[in-house]
């Protein structure tokens, strides 16, 4: 390389660093807007829109009671990537719903209209109290609250789980670090506002961990879902034959088979999936 080039790279890349340092929000959680309004989307049958307290205004999600079960039982804190809002995920967890498992559905701040802006704080601040909320609910077992999060959530759902109990954490399509994600783009880790290190807490938790990835995920490598499950001696890995954006986590997932993972972990007392079921009465 010659001088020229050196003295150029020089400008350049000073350059390059302070415009991502600038755009990391807007990057990271691009589905933001600072528009408030209510909930844009009518609410499916059974499921309660939650507005708490915070900081910052008022945390929304959207719960949906166990169908199924009597009693308390087990319950999912559900964290959606940063293209969706928590709209895009409702027919997505109704299988979970209908097999005994309560859902709690958080939105970013910033995110469908709701208060706030995606800082770190705020974020962290959002998954707390969502926590906490559905922690104190009469159908939710306290011990039994699953934390699972969908690319960007996941990084949410690892950290919170560095802060409250979670009897178990599932990762989809998630990275180990956002350092990680910054060096892919030649970037130094001490840029980051948001110190997302799902590795780190992968290896803390001392729960079960249930990873899938696409093996062509061309955001987050499948090679990082691959050391993700390797930190942690009580993971279980489904490798899918997709990319990112295409990677659907459908009825195969949350009605057969993360029912059927959750019931081997003691944490679902029903080992039967909606699927099979389904099939069952339609046999009779």
């Amino acid at each position: 390389m010659n001088f020229r080039a050196v003295v150029l790279l020089l400008l350049i890349y000073p350059m390059w660093c302070g415009v991502m340092f600038a755009k990391q929000r807007t990057i990271l959680f691009p589905a933001a807007s600072d528009d408030r309004h209510p909930l844009a989307e009518k609410l499916p049958k059974g499921a309660q829109q939650i507005e708490l307290p915070g900081s910052f205004g008022k945390v929304r999600a959207v719960f949906w009671s166990a169908q199924t079960s009597s009693g308390r039982g087990p319950s999912v804190l559900y964290l959606h990537g940063n293209y969706e809002r928590i709209e895009d995920s409702f027919a997505l967890v109704q299988p979970l719903v209908r097999a005994g498992v309560s859902v709690m559905q958080l939105e970013y701040p910033g995110f469908g209209g709701a208060d706030g802006e995606p800082t770190f704080g705020e974020i962290n601040e959002a998954a707390d109290r969502a926590y906490d909320w559905l922690a104190q609910q009469p159908a939710v077992d306290a011990q039994r609250i699953v934390v699972m999060g969908y690319s960007i959530g996941g990084g949410i759902g690892a950290d919170l789980v560095g802060r409250r109990h979670a009897a178990a954490l599932i990762l989809l399509s998630t990275f180990t670090s956002l350092e990680d994600m910054a060096h892919r783009y030649w970037l130094p880790g001490f840029l980051l506002r948001y110190q997302y290190d799902t590795l780190a807490r992968v290896r803390e938790f001392p729960g079960p961990l249930f990873v899938e990835h696409g093996r062509r995920d061309e955001v987050i490598p499948y090679e990082m879902g691959l050391r993700l499950v390797a930190a942690s001696p009580r993971a279980d890995f489904v490798p899918l034959d997709c990319g990112h954006g295409d990677c659907e986590f459908d009825d195969s997932l949350f009605a057969d088979r993360l029912p059927a993972w959750l019931a081997a972990k003691g944490l679902l007392d029903r080992s039967t999936s909606i699927r099979e079921k389904s099939d069952a009465s339609a046999s009779q």
